[in-house]
Order: C-alpha cells, then structure tokens, then sequence
C-alpha cells in the first residue's frame, strides 16, 4: 500500500526559487537509499503551482530596477555599449502578475501524466484533487488532472476541468492547504529590516549593485534592485519557455550562492521551523495525511476543517477512495507542513548572516521550487525491516512471508531520510518507517498541534462548508 504526497518535478536550475541560479539536486543521503517497488494501491500528491510571473509587489521592483538601468544606459550610450548590461537597451519588461507562464502550465500538466504514467497500477481508479482558490494554484490544478488523463496539450484553459474540491483562500477561512484563520500569525507585526532575510540581503546584495553600478555613471542601484534582478533571471527564463534568460549571465556563481540563502532565511524564518507559528499552522495537513494512511477519518480539533474532512464526498478515504490523491498550494504552505512533519529539519537554526556550512538541509530551492512535489507512499515490506531496525546491522529479507505497512516520503524524486527516533536506524538508512512508528511520531499533530493556544481561539475558527468543485474567485 503506499500513499504519496507531492509537489512535483523541476528539472530547470533557473526556477528552483524565485531567486533561481543553483542547481535543483536531490540531497546527497537520498542517493545512498536503495529503492523499494511501487506503491501497491494509494497515491497522494502535495503539490506546489507551477512556474508563474512576479507577484505584483516583487513585479514592481523589478521594473523600477530595470527603469533605471535603462535610463542611465540612455544617458551613457557608450559605456553601457561596453558593459555586460549592453542587452538591457532593446530589453523590454512585458511581464505579467501572478499567474501562470506557459512553461508552468506545461509543468504542471507534465506532473499529473508522469503520476498517472509512473503509478499506472494505481491510476486506473482514478484521483481526488483538492486546491486553494488562489488562481495560480487552481489552474495548475486543473492543467495536473488534464495531464493524469491524458488529455493533449496545448488545450483552452476555459475547457479544463475542475478539481474534485476547491476550498477558498483568505482570513478565518479554516483550510488547511492555506490556513488563513490563525489569528496570531495573521495579527503578527510585518517584518522589519531586522528580520534575518532583509538584514542579509543588505549584506549580500549590497556589493553587488556596486559592482553593477561601475559599469554605468549615475547607475545608482540599490541592494533591492539587485535582488529584484537576479529574481528576474528565473522568471524570464520561465517567460520564455526555458531559454536562458540574458539577466542570468551577469551575476557571478557566488553571489548565486548568495542569493539562494536569502530565500532559505526567508522561507526558513517566515514560514517554517524558525516561525513561532509554521508547525501549528501545517498540522492540520499532516492530520489529513495520517487519515488517508491509515484509512481511519481525521478525529483532531484545531487546524482542520471538521466540516470538510467529516464528509466523503469532500474528502474520501481509502479504501472507498480513488487510488492517488492530489493537494494544491503553495511554498509558504508546504514548508509549514514540512515543519510540522519534523523532516529535512537541521540541528540548528539557520545562521542570521550567512551559511556557516554548504550542507544544511533546509535549501528553499531544492524543497518547495516550483510545481514542488513531495511524495509519501504506504509500502508492503518485509516484516525484517522492523525487527533490524535499532540492531547493529540492516537486513533486507525480501525471502520474508511476514509483510508489514511502512512509510516512505520522495521529495522530487528523491528519497527522504526519516529521521525521527520512533523509525529507528532504517528511517535514516533506508528512508522508510513502520506505519505504526511513523504515526506515533506525528503525535504533536496528533495531540492538536498546540493550536489553541499557538494559532486561534474557538471563536476565531470558521470552518467553510462547501459542495465538491465549488469555485470561489478569491485571488491573492
């Protein structure tokens, strides 16, 4: 038996992360993990939206870093002929906001044909798709299912079907693929230039637009304008199908490297395990995750929608379910449901002002690029795992006739070290766990992922009722 959850299949460096630039690999320990057959019947993807434009905020940056190198260029013909931003004179910027490029929308169909093609045992009966309203990650949705059924591509967006739930983003709306009614981190204070990403964006960024700046007189970039340019590399390069976008030559492998911690701290400090709020708010996931692996309905308070989960029509289980499930969101989400699951968890926070080591594991780019996808699969495996699995050596007996139901988590394609205590020597060996250890693990979660007192009083909770497909237009 195996149930999966993902967020799919990023083959592109350049769209890691919205900051682009270092190479998507899966990391090291999973190479080391030896693969175990498919899943036997049940299939759950968590899922990121594909590759989209700049959010309007961040869109607007980019536009003002990008207006005045243009207006200096114009000012200093000559020197900006002989800088490597000569290009930026006949570059125009024509993107859009927030939705999905033609790259995304071939992602995420590209992610729903490989689930249907690599668990062809299991995608006969069919998927159960869930999404947030939010369009991006609504369309990416409907371009996956299009893609499971085999459906060709390219196709007209208004003849896309539907996901099988949509469950509307916004405050107090008790979803847990977008938690929008956790009163405390919605009433938090914004952050501040204190904030660890911002103060070291400041020192990374800094020299960079003083490197830009001497190739023009009167450049003046600042160290926002720099990032907001390095983002554009990934987003061009999205916009235009995979051609490397020119923006991507003028930054130098360091500060690639550079770039990609300001998106680990952002990530790792706003939205998972460095937030006081990240577990609590990704809890009620990884309660619907343990109902769909042990087929036995969600029965915690707190960050779930009781009113959803209660019925089978919004949210069926195994095994009068469809084979392969299939959950919608976004970065921010994911990473709070990867604090809650406790995996890919360092042993220290991130430093404030720089890695102190190129191995820590919370790497944004490699966790929740986009179309993201993290796979949790139910096995059948022999019952020997269990019984070697705090020994001095591991022993795979496949001869074994005692069969026992394990846990395995793939992030894109990649096995996950299980690193809980309850799993033993083979979650870290192995990468999988007993059902049984693994739900014991989950137990905060379990116990309501201290949501009462971290997130929301009662009063504050909203459940949001609503019928299969219904569609609600909230966008953000």
């Amino acid at each position: 038996m195996v149930i999966l959850a993902s967020a799919l299949l990023v083959r592109v460096s350049w769209l890691a992360s919205s900051s682009a630039g270092t190479p998507l690999q899966t990391r090291r320990p999973s190479y080391q993990i030896p693969q175990y057959g498919l899943p036997d019947y049940i299939s759950q993807n968590l899922q990121r939206h594909a590759a989209r434009y700049p959010t309007i905020g961040f869109g607007e940056n980019i536009a003002s870093a990008v207006r005045k190198i243009k207006e200096a260029a114009a000012r200093s013909p000559q020197a900006a002929a002989r800088s490597p931003l000569a290009f930026v004179s006949t570059y125009n910027y024509t993107l859009g906001q927030e939705s999905l490029v033609d790259f995304g929308r071939l992602q995420a169909y590209t992610s729903g044909k490989y689930i249907s093609d690599h668990y062809r045992h299991l995608s006969s009966s069919g998927t159960f798709i869930r999404s947030t309203s939010r369009d991006r990650v609504l369309e990416s949705a409907r371009w996956f299912k299009h893609g499971f059924k085999g459906k060709p591509f390219p196709f007209p967006i208004s003849d896309l079907e539907s996901p099988d739930v949509i469950i509307p983003s916004g405050p107090l709306i008790n979803n847990t693929l977008a938690v929008g009614n956790c009163a405390a981190a919605q009433t938090s204070p914004p952050r501040t230039p204190d904030a660890p990403n911002l103060k070291w964006l400041n020192v990374y960024a800094a020299p960079i637009a003083k490197r830009l700046n001497a190739f023009i007189p009167d450049l003046n970039l600042t160290a926002t304008d720099a990032h907001a340019l390095m983002a554009l590399c990934g987003f061009d390069t999205a916009f235009q199908n995979g051609k490397a976008s020119p923006w991507c030559r003028i930054f130098k492998k360091t500060e690639w490297v550079d770039n990609e911690y300001y998106w680990d701290l952002e990530k790792y400090y706003g939205d998972s395990y460095g937030s006081p709020y990240s577990k609590a708010q990704g809890s009620g996931w990884v309660n619907e995750l343990i109902a769909r692996l042990t087929g036995k309905p969600v029965r915690v308070s707190g960050a779930v929608n009781s009113t959803l989960d209660s019925d089978p029509a919004t949210f069926p289980l195994p095994p009068n379910s469809p084979s392969i499930f299939a959950d919608f969101s976004t970065d921010n989400s994911i990473v709070r449901m990867i604090a809650a699951l406790g995996i890919l968890k360092d042993p220290n926070p991130l430093p404030t002002l720089g890695s102190s080591s190129n191995r820590h594991m919370f790497v944004s780019s490699k966790l929740v690029p986009f179309s993201t996808s993290l796979v949790v699969e139910k096995l059948v495996c022999p019952r020997q795992l269990h019984l070697q699995s705090h020994g001095s050596t591991l022993v795979d007996d496949t001869k074994s006739r005692e069969k026992e139901e394990y846990v395995r988590m793939i992030l894109n394609e990649g096995v996950v070290p299980i690193e809980f205590k309850e799993c033993g020597r083979i979650g870290v060996k192995l990468g999988v766990c007993r059902l049984e250890d693994f739900v014991g693990s989950q137990s905060f979660s379990q116990n309501g992922g201290d949501w009462d007192t971290r997130d929301a009083s009662e009063q504050q909770l909203r459940d949001y009722p609503l019928s299969p497909k219904r569609l609600s237009m909230a966008v953000y």
